[in-house]
């Protein structure tokens, strides 16, 4: 009898002691159902024995890929991936009697997606506003077979911190709800057009400042005054500077990605509105040096219409305009950037609603525009207009407009220009589209010297190309965004390109 008891005591010390030795494991970003970058050197990381070999061997090629952990046990490898395709592969992962298989992976586009609660939002939960037509995508959900989904874990730190959670899952009725709604529209629509499958990584935290999003270096480099706050554990999460991007965005960018969607700022109007553009180019600038994958797209999606400060329609202070003007600014700052307005994609009654509902066309417009700018799909007329110059001219202004090329339209009157003299008072203007500019004018402004287009906290425009991509906001008077020249009127047939008007022969 003692020997029995010897004998198990002995059995389960061994194993007690091969459970204790299992140290092998990947980062939790990797998992069953990913998707990793196509064509590229996809990161496949995680942590064993220090010194320990680690093998990697993926089935798509079935070459094995090696590396040595460190003395922190940490280990990393890169492995090629062919072109997309929704055929699942799997990846075999060893050290000496350890091993880990990760099965129903896909090859296809990878994109991160970060921001506050308007890019959280789920497709099946709105804050005090539903997603526009949500019940109908959840039920029809199944038929995007490659989009996978991955929110990342809510986790802050003052340091970086070693990895970030997260579970990939597949797109269907059950999971779907808990997808993030812009990132679902994206990447449903973008993997239905590139027929590949599609990867969505959602970083986000409801209510956070872009400074919770940026290393402790960049921000001293801008200046920043309420670095202790990151240490005060008084202070909201969504207001201490630096803690998410070392407890999610420095981890979660270790995974390979080809491109990134920004939807943040309204916590920054009244804060650092106008510092905005600086802070947020240095953040797209600290972000892709973290992933190492040099200039891949920005894309920044302007904030909605919302009265921010006193609930007054038409009388609001100019601190939320201020803002977008920044980000309009910030893409033009920052190297194969892209800008998503969002002026006209909200309801008169929304006004006091900061989570708009219609976010199936945002997700989309940020799809279009990936298809224009990354994906070689130039007939994708995606890029808004956007204000370039002015010219007085028998008491109006003639105003131009960079990317107008497929001319302007509006459904009714257009809605949202306001004029002014040299007193600074503007009034409702008048406006009459022609096929190369904008004439705008009032008889209550005789000399006009000032325009501006829905430059207010809530102004609903409907001034739009012939595709249905509205005008981005603007004021002539900018102090920050430079105007461009005027093109030269020749008769004949012309073809517009952005900034240049040619005449043909």
């Amino acid at each position: 009898m003692k020997k029995l008891i010897l004998l198990v005591a002995t059995v389960l010390m061994a194993i007690n002691v091969s459970a204790a030795d299992k140290t092998l494991r990947t980062s939790k970003m990797l998992s069953d159902h990913m998707v990793l970058q196509q064509n590229a050197n996809a990161r496949i990381w995680g942590w064993a024995a220090p010194g320990a070999q680690v093998s990697v061997t993926p089935s798509w090629s079935g070459k094995t890929v090696s590396a040595k952990a460190g003395k922190d046990g940490a280990w990393e490898v890169f492995v090629k991936t062919p072109a997309g395709t929704f055929k699942p592969s799997t990846i075999s992962i060893k050290s000496g009697s350890e091993s880990i298989k990760l099965s129903d992976v896909l090859i296809g586009e990878v994109w991160f997606f970060s921001g506050q609660s308007n890019m959280e939002m789920k497709l099946g939960s709105g804050r005090n506003a539903p997603v526009e037509g949500s019940l109908e995508e959840i039920a029809r959900s199944g038929q995007y077979k490659g989009l996978r989904h991955l929110e990342v874990a809510k986790q802050t730190s003052t340091e970086v911190m070693e990895d970030a959670g997260g579970e990939w899952k597949v797109c269907n009725a059950a999971n779907s709800p808990s997808f993030g709604a812009i990132p679902y529209f994206m990447g449903s629509r973008l993997s239905e057009c590139l027929d590949v499958p599609v990867g969505v990584i959602n970083c986000s935290w409801g209510g956070c400042l872009i400074e919770c999003f940026m290393s402790k270096e960049i921000l001293e480099e801008c200046g920043e005054e309420r670095m202790q706050d990151a240490f005060d554990s008084k202070v909201n999460a969504i207001s201490q500077p630096m803690v998410m991007y070392n407890g999610m965005f420095a981890p979660a960018s270790k995974y390979t990605m080809n491109g990134i969607v920004w939807y943040q700022g309204e916590s920054n109007v009244n804060r650092s509105e106008t510092d905005y553009a600086r802070r947020l180019t240095k953040m797209a600038e600290l972000w892709r040096k973290d992933i190492g994958r040099g200039d891949i797209p920005f894309f920044i999606i302007e904030l909605a219409p919302y009265d921010y400060n006193d609930g007054m329609y038409g009388y609001q202070d100019e601190t939320g305009p201020t803002l977008r003007e920044q980000q309009f600014l910030a893409s033009k700052q920052i190297p194969n950037s892209g800008y998503i307005c969002t002026n006209d994609l909200v309801y008169d009654y929304e006004l006091q609603q900061v989570h708009p509902s219609r976010k199936r066309e945002v997700g989309e417009r940020c799809c279009w525009l990936a298809l224009n700018q990354c994906y070689g799909f130039e007939t994708v007329q995606a890029v808004s207009p956007s204000f370039r110059a002015m010219e007085i001219k028998d008491g109006k202004a003639l105003l131009y407009f960079d990317n107008s090329q497929a001319g302007l339209v509006a459904a009714g009157d257009v809605v949202g220009f306001e004029i002014a003299g040299g007193s600074g008072q503007f009034h409702k203007a008048d406006v009459k589209i022609g096929f190369f500019n904008i004439e705008v004018s009032s008889p209550l402004v005789p000399n006009p010297m000032y325009v501006r287009y829905c430059f207010k906290d809530f102004e609903v425009g409907n001034l739009k190309t012939a595709y249905g991509i509205p005008v981005v906001p603007f004021r002539s008077d900018s102090p920050v965004i430079e105007q461009g020249t005027i093109p030269e009127m020749n008769f004949g047939r012309m073809r517009i390109r952005s900034t240049e008007v040619e005449k043909e022969d």
